[in-house]
C-alpha cells in the first residue's frame, strides 16, 4: 500500500510539472510577441523621423534660395546707389580743384542800416523773413518771432485786430528770408554767398552744387541727400539691403570760397557774413 501512494504522488507531481511547463511555453510566447511588435514599432517611428528631417532639409534649402535671391536684389540696388554716390563724390573733389568763379557775393543794400539780406529784418539779433512780406504789406511789424502787426504800437486789449499770430518752430513767421533757403530758422545777422547755403547758422557749399544736382538736400555738415525725408538716415549704396539717399564725405564738409583768389571768402564753413550786408 505504501508503494501504490507513492506511486499516485510521483504521477500527481509529474502532471503538475508538465502543467507548469506548458504555462511557461505561453508565457514566453507572449513575450516574444510583445518584442516583436515593439521592435515594429521603433522601426516604424525611425522610419517616420527620417522622412520628417528630409522634409524639413527640402523646406530649409527652398527658403535659403529665396533668401538669397532676396538679398542679392538688394544688394544689386546698392551697388546702383554705391555707382551714383562714388559719382556724387567725384564730382564734389573736381569742382573743388577747380578755379571758383561762382562764389558772387549777393545783391545787398550796404547801407540801410539792415545787417540781413534784404528780404529780412532784424529781430532781438536773429533775422527773419520781414512781416511785410509774409502777410502781404497787412502786417509789416514784427513784435515777436510768432507775431506781426498792423502797427508798430498797438492799442491797449486790441492785440487780436491788431496783429496776427502764427506758431511755428521754423515755420510759420518763425523763418528766414527765402532767399536763404526754403523754411529755415532764423540766423545770426550777415548772408551766405551765392553759391552756399545757410544750415543751422552755418554757411556750407550747396550740396546742389558740390554733387551736381543728384544730392541736393544738406541733411548735415557732411552729408548731402536726394530727398527731405527718412531715407536720408542711411547711406546710398550700404551693403546691408538698408539702402538710403544720403552720402556723407568730408568734401562736402565746406564753404564756397574755396579757389576764388579773394580774401573775403572762406573755404571752411563759417557764419553769415554780416560784411556782405553792410559797409
Amino acid at each position: 500500500r505504501m508503494a501504490s501512494a507513492r506511486q499516485r504522488l510521483g504521477e500527481r507531481d509529474l502532471e503538475r510539472l508538465a502543467s507548469s511547463s506548458e504555462e511557461s511555453d505561453g508565457c514566453a510566447g507572449d513575450e516574444q510577441s510583445t518584442l516583436v511588435a515593439t521592435s515594429r514599432l521603433w522601426r516604424l517611428a525611425a522610419v517616420g523621423a527620417l522622412a520628417a528631417v528630409g522634409l524639413l532639409c527640402v523646406l530649409g534649402a527652398t527658403r535659403s534660395s529665396a533668401q538669397r535671391a532676396a538679398l542679392g536684389a538688394a544688394v544689386g540696388l546698392s551697388d546702383v546707389g554705391a555707382a551714383s554716390a562714388a559719382q556724387a563724390q567725384s564730382l564734389a573733389a573736381q569742382e573743388l580743384s577747380t578755379k571758383n568763379n561762382n562764389n558772387t557775393a549777393p545783391a545787398e543794400d550796404l547801407h540801410d542800416g539792415n545787417p540781413c539780406g534784404n528780404d529780412e529784418e532784424e529781430h532781438l539779433g536773429l533775422c527773419y523773413e520781414k512781416c511785410a512780406v509774409l502777410t502781404d504789406q497787412k502786417y509789416a511789424h514784427r513784435q515777436s518771432a510768432w507775431t506781426c502787426c498792423n502797427a508798430a504800437v498797438c492799442p491797449p486789449f486790441s492785440m487780436m485786430s491788431c496783429c496776427k499770430h502764427n506758431m511755428g518752430w521754423c515755420s510759420g513767421f518763425d523763418i528766414a528770408g527765402m532767399e536763404e533757403g526754403k523754411k529755415i530758422c532764423p540766423h545770426a545777422p550777415g548772408v551766405c554767398l551765392t553759391d552756399e547755403e545757410l544750415f543751422l547758422d552755418v554757411c556750407y557749399m550747396k550740396c546742389d552744387t558740390l554733387t551736381g544736382g543728384a544730392y541736393p538736400y544738406r541733411t548735415a555738415s557732411a552729408t548731402c541727400c536726394k530727398t527731405t525725408d527718412a531715407s536720408c538716415m542711411f547711406e546710398d549704396g550700404v551693403k546691408d539691403g538698408l539702402n538710403g539717399n544720403a552720402i556723407t564725405n568730408a568734401t562736402f564738409d565746406v564753404g564756397g570760397g574755396c579757389n576764388d583768389d579773394s580774401e573775403s571768402t572762406h573755404c571752411k564753413p563759417h557764419a553769415p557774413q554780416e560784411s556782405l550786408t553792410e559797409a
